[in-house]
């Protein structure tokens, strides 16, 4: 069943069928090779319920389905709903749904009793949006996602280099990142341009941000990244709205050097500056 659902011959002419054609703009890509959504599915076990968002094809939903307790895969074109019917009948543990997951409630998809995890091929044209809506507004743990490479990169940056920005300091707010491992565009149908990569998102055992200083921490580091050519202090004052004096006497509190950029603080110095916010006498978010 697992190569049949990845034969490129059997994808398309099974499409051709249904008079389906590929989305750039939803940024469908299909997986041929057999052996990447083995490896994804391969992490997961029966204990465990998967929430998978855009199965396409269905050949990552029917590994899942051989190793994990129950998957819950969210398809949001109608297209491919016959054909994912079809192609994983055989898979009584399986509850497709067919919505927008970046307008659904995900904790709410998930059965009791079973560990809440997530995999999927993110669809690329709105990666960001659904890893910000799996990290914040979802528990499962862990998540493993295929996304492109570039944005692996930009979620695992360091402070300082170039692809550091406000994206990789909201990932962190509320896990560890992994790379587990590449994948090129011959792997897919249509090829993509880019190159993709595997990562694994591991929550925090204990909040790296508490939820009560997330709001201002957030709009800290967004004013930042806004205006990255500004000195902090600069920057700062002029993206949050806060009085230019109580930025000063915050940065001085936390001892941070205002004529630092914002791309060269962690997400830790970010937090500093929130609570010197804080105790300044400044409100909550």
């Amino acid at each position: 069943m697992q190569n049949r659902l990845t034969n490129p011959k059997t994808i398309q002419t099974a499409l051709a069928g249904h008079g389906f054609r590929f989305s750039k703009k939803a940024g469908q890509n299909f997986l041929i090779n057999p052996a990447v959504p083995e490896r994804m599915a391969g992490l997961f076990d029966c204990g465990q319920a998967v929430l998978e968002i855009g199965p396409g094809f269905g050949a990552l939903t029917w590994a899942l389905c051989q190793t994990a307790g129950a998957v819950i895969a969210v398809e949001a074109d109608h297209r491919l709903l016959p054909l994912l019917e079809s192609n994983l009948h055989d898979c009584p543990n399986l509850t497709l749904v067919e919505a927008d997951a970046l307008r659904l409630d995900l904790d709410s998809l998930f059965p009791a009793g079973l560990q809440p995890v997530a995999c999927a091929n993110l669809p690329y044209s709105i990666t960001s949006p659904l890893l910000v809506h799996l990290l914040g507004s979802c528990t499962a743990d862990p998540v493993v996602v295929m996304v492109q490479r570039e944005v692996a990169d930009r979620i695992r940056a360091g402070p300082g280099t170039p692809e550091y920005g406000a994206f990789t300091l909201f990932c962190r707010m509320y896990a560890d990142c992994e790379l587990l491992f590449a994948v090129g565009p011959e792997n897919f149908l249509p090829r993509p341009r880019v190159q993709s990569a595997v990562i694994r998102f591991s929550r925090h055992k204990a909040p790296a941000v508490p939820a009560e200083h997330r709001g201002m921490v957030t709009k800290l580091y967004k004013a930042a990244f806004a205006q990255r050519r500004k000195t902090l202090q600069n920057a700062l004052a002029a993206g949050t709205g806060l009085p230019r004096d109580t930025v000063a006497r915050a940065l001085t509190d936390a001892g941070i050097d205002p004529m630092r950029r914002g791309e060269t603080l962690s997400l830790q110095e970010y937090l500093e500056i929130a609570k010197n916010y804080y105790k300044s006498g400044g409100h909550h978010e």
